[in-house]
């Protein structure tokens, strides 16, 4: 009897301690780690703006990829911008993250709630231009609130999360530092579809200078067609891509148009472009150079590995009479899921 007593006696003891531990510790837990990646600040800066690119290097994706479920919500990148996920594995569980301040190149701060905690955490990621290249630290902040119990489990906080923080960050550093180089103005935004009427035509992309005078050919004709049947055009011409190759490409050349109606022209064919969420890129300069373009955009899919939804489309936004080729604006987009 007296052994199981001073068997008690411990327990309450060690009881008491871990109560006092408890209630002695603080309530507000953070953790901080950096690394340096041999990048600009605005190459990483585009990685993280965007929840939607966070799983190609978050150290959480990889636990349970087939049974978690993400729902992506707000704009395409910056403040308001939002994920929420749910799993039933216990080490990714349910919550929900949300930029809610960006500072353009030099510090992402994003709002995160976890599954059974009614306060908010807040991380933190801080771009700092180095010699070497940049130093980026990705911080974060909780509260455990008053729970003797919480506060304790607060205090293996940074043992627990930190190792994960460094698997992120060296998973981030080795996307940023294996991205192709891009040189085009590229956004991921999202369109209306486009009404058009068009004329089909096969191009000989060896006879380049062939290619101008026939589509001013065909917008003539275009032109023609909507005065005479009282079509209310919308824009800027326009050409749909239907089939390319290194010696032939084939568009639909067109003008967008409020409603086709019915066509009477046989030579003229109706057509909508896709809407929806778009890679759009901005070209300047000669149309001869497009194809770079269209390169750097189709590498900047594959890399983020993105959907196509439909056929890309270029919008000739610059008068092409202008004399000065560098002031030419091309807008190309790539419709994607």
């Amino acid at each position: 009897m007296k052994i199981l007593l001073k068997v008690l006696l411990v327990i309450a003891i060690l009881i008491g301690i871990v109560a006092l531990i408890g209630v002695l510790s603080p309530s507000k837990v953070g953790i901080e780690r950096s690394i340096t990646i041999n990048a600009s600040p605005a190459s990483i800066y585009e990685e993280v703006i965007s929840l939607r690119k966070s799983n190609k290097w978050s150290p959480w994706f990889q636990i349970d990829p087939e049974g978690t479920t993400y729902v992506h919500s707000g704009p395409e990148e910056g403040v308001g911008c939002k994920m929420e996920w749910a799993s039933d594995h216990e080490d990714v569980g349910t919550g929900s993250q949300e930029i809610v301040e960006a500072v353009e190149n030099e510090k992402i701060r994003t709002k995160l709630y976890f599954g059974g905690f009614d306060e908010p955490s807040f991380a933190n990621f801080l771009f700092n231009e180095t010699e070497e290249g940049t130093e980026v630290t990705w911080t974060f902040e909780g509260d455990m609130g008053s729970n003797p119990i919480n506060k304790l489990f607060g205090l293996f906080m940074d043992g627990l999360l930190g190792p994960s923080y460094e698997e992120g960050l060296a998973n981030l550093k080795a996307r940023v530092e294996s991205k192709p180089l891009f040189t085009v103005d590229m956004t991921i935004t999202t369109v209306e579809p486009i009404n058009y009427l068009a004329i089909r035509e096969v191009f000989d992309v060896t006879n380049p200078e062939s290619i101008g005078p026939r589509m001013g050919e065909i917008y003539g004709q275009l032109l023609g067609y909507i005065d005479k049947n009282g079509v209310k055009g919308m824009g800027m011409p326009m050409s749909v891509y239907v089939n390319n190759s290194e010696t032939e490409w084939e568009a639909e050349v067109a003008m967008p148009v409020a409603e086709t109606g019915e066509v009477s022209d046989e030579n003229i064919i109706a057509g909508q472009t896709v809407g929806g969420r778009v890679l759009k890129g901005i070209h300047m300069g000669d149309y001869f150079k497009l194809d770079d373009t269209h390169k750097q955009m189709q590498a900047y899919i594959q890399f983020n590995e993105l959907e196509s939804n439909g056929q890309e489309y270029e919008i000739y936004v610059s008068d092409p009479t202008e004399a000065d080729t560098a002031l030419w604006r091309t807008d190309v987009y790539y419709p994607i899921k």
